[in-house]
């Protein structure tokens, strides 16, 4: 009997010890599973986080590219807009440039009873000799009372300096037949010829350009240059600048 009981009580300790070890591993177990629980729950709120964040980053640079789709497509408009009014402006600017060509080479065929008609009428106060050099009020002399001067009247006309130095040629006023004349000479190529104002009633005036000496310009002179042309006095810039383009390639 007492070794029945012993067996009984041997089995009991063990069925004990087995249930004392199951019991841990089972808390173990379920520790451990609480903390994969833990972390996996840790794992998608930070992954529903990031994914919000791209989600918003998505979504601005949806409207950033819309926004610049719009600005992209103004800038075509207005891109196509501005080569239509360039188009137009050259067109116009063409066109412009052929009036003031046809206007500034209008060669007159003046008959030698149309040149010696007066085209304007002068005071008796202010004739002259013909070709009676005269001086324009800015010309006239004044006195050089400067530290070191000689208090005498000198010659030197700033303005008209100036206007021969940006020019490049040599000018000179006077009277011709009655009409007032401008002498120009480019001195380096011979080059000379005579602007004559010609006054209307109205009291407009045109200029008539007249050769005097094409120099070493034959060659490469315009075929208006070597002709008498009128031109108004508003195509003087047109004018000079035509000169200048020739005599720079003499």
């Amino acid at each position: 009997m007492e070794q029945l009981n012993s067996k009984l009580y041997e089995k009991y300790k063990n069925l004990k010890k087995r249930k004392l070890f199951e019991e841990e591993w089972d808390q173990k177990r379920d520790a451990e599973i609480r903390n994969y629980q833990l972390a996996t729950e840790d794992l998608i709120e930070e992954l529903k986080k990031e994914n919000e964040r791209l989600y918003g980053e998505l979504s601005s640079l949806q409207e950033q590219y819309a926004e610049t789709e719009k600005i992209l497509l103004e800038e075509s408009r207005k891109t196509k807009e501005l080569s239509s009014e360039v188009g137009r402006l050259q067109i116009l600017l063409s066109q412009k440039k052929d009036t003031n060509d046809s206007t500034l080479i209008r060669s007159l065929n003046i008959t030698p009873e149309a040149r010696s008609k007066k085209a304007f009428t002068v005071s008796p106060e202010k004739k002259t000799p013909n070709h009676a050099p005269i001086k324009p009020d800015c010309c006239r002399g004044y006195m050089d009372n400067t530290e070191g001067g000689t208090g005498k009247s000198s010659d030197m006309c700033v303005f008209h300096t100036l206007i021969e130095f940006l020019v490049g040629m040599k000018f000179s006023v006077g009277i011709q037949t009655e009409e007032l004349c401008l002498s120009v000479i480019h001195e380096k190529s011979g080059y000379s010829f005579s602007l004559i104002l010609i006054r209307h009633e109205s009291g407009q005036g045109d200029l008539m350009y007249r050769v005097s000496s094409l120099g070493t310009l034959e060659r490469v002179a315009l075929d208006w240059m070597k002709e008498d042309v009128i031109f108004s006095m508003t195509m003087c810039p047109v004018f000079f600048q035509r000169i200048s383009r020739v005599v720079g390639r003499g």
